[in-house]
């Protein structure tokens, strides 16, 4: 479990944030247990956040002092002013990022091989693990920036596409 102190409307809160599942997390706000699920994310320079999120609720005896549901107020998100940092929904994936610092064990693909989303192409180690790295959308591939051995940041462009 994590613990963040966030300001929102210029009130600070406290949340406790416990991972359920790789894309669920229950969030304990203000005495309140939101379930929260992460239905699709994407490595840009400037992501915005936007959680999904359900309130359920919780017995009594857990929140002796809340009486009503308490409306989480989330503020709009601010608009971009990189004017090319992709946007989501704003067209292809056009390169795959680091989604955390590792080391690069394997690359699976080479310039100009033709991919489909889904395809494996390459294997990055953190923290011991073992991640496999998908295509996030059909295409060939343009470039690989990386290497076997090679250590990377989070964020960092491991592969360029271009479209098939």
């Amino acid at each position: 479990m994590r613990r963040y102190t966030v300001t929102v409307n210029d009130r600070p809160h406290v949340i406790d944030v416990e991972e359920v599942t790789a894309s669920s997390f229950r969030v304990f706000l203000d005495g309140r247990t939101v379930d929260v699920r992460l239905d699709d994310h994407q490595d840009l320079a400037q992501a915005v956040i936007a959680p999904t999120l359900e309130v359920r609720d919780t017995p009594p005896a857990l929140q002796p002092h809340v009486s009503a549901p308490i409306p989480v107020p989330i503020p709009a998100p601010l608009p971009s002013t990189a004017a090319s940092a992709p946007r989501p929904g704003a067209g292809p994936v056009d390169a795959l990022t680091a989604p955390m610092p590792g080391v690069v064990l394997s690359v699976e693909v080479s310039t100009g091989a033709t991919v489909k989303r889904g395809d494996a192409l390459l294997v990055l180690e953190a923290m011991k693990m073992k991640n496999s790295l998908h295509a996030p959308r059909d295409g060939v591939i343009s470039e690989v920036l990386v290497r076997a051995g090679q250590q990377v940041m989070y964020g960092e462009v491991l592969v360029k596409f271009r479209a098939a």
